[in-house]
Formats: C-alpha cells, sequence, structure tokens
C-alpha cells in the first residue's frame, strides 16, 4: 500500500459490515521505489526475493490501485446467513475428505 505523506497512514479503504467484517477492501499500490525498498528492509523482505517487482518501478510508473471482494462475506450481506461456513461453496471439515 501506498505510504501517505504523514508517514502514518496509507491510501486504502475497507467497507464493513456490522456482524460480517470486511466486503470490500482497496488500496492504492506503491508505485515510488525508493519507499517501496524501504518499505522491504522494514518488513525485512530480501530484496533479491522481489527484484522483479522493484524493477517494475525502477523507470517509474502510473499511480495505480486495486480492490477485492470477499465473495462468502459478501453472500453473507446479501443472504442473511449468519456463520460464513454456511456459505462457503468448497467447505472443508475435517475428517471428511476421502484421500
Amino acid at each position: 500500500m501506498r505510504l501517505n505523506e504523514d508517514g502514518k497512514t496509507v491510501t486504502a479503504m475497507d467497507v464493513l459490515v456490522p456482524g460480517i467484517g470486511e466486503v470490500i477492501g482497496g488500496a492504492q499500490r506503491e508505485e515510488r521505489l525508493e519507499q517501496l525498498r524501504e518499505n522491504m528492509r522494514y518488513q525485512k523482505l530480501r530484496e533479491e526475493d522481489y527484484w522483479w517487482y522493484a524493477d517494475l518501478r525502477r523507470y517509474g510508473t502510473v499511480p495505480h490501485a486495486g480492490f477485492g471482494v470477499g465473495f462468502e462475506r459478501l453472500l453473507m450481506f446479501l443472504t442473511g446467513v449468519g456463520n460464513i461456513r454456511d456459505v462457503i461453496p468448497f467447505a472443508r471439515t475435517p475428517g471428511n475428505a476421502e484421500f
């Protein structure tokens, strides 16, 4: 996520629904190479492992963002179902796998 100028917040948003949680989450990506490298060091990530990601920003890039919808949580909201396990299309239950 892109760090704001205040150094404390990021350019992001979440749509929260009471009793369900985050239904949609979105953020602007960090396009500044030096800030990205500094954040990698802070998070103790090896820059060599993310060379390809940093290389995308080496000659500059446009500000860009993305979002994701939590499908199961959206189904909970639309249907009124109270438990996320009841809307998961491929539910996992312990001990039921035949393999």
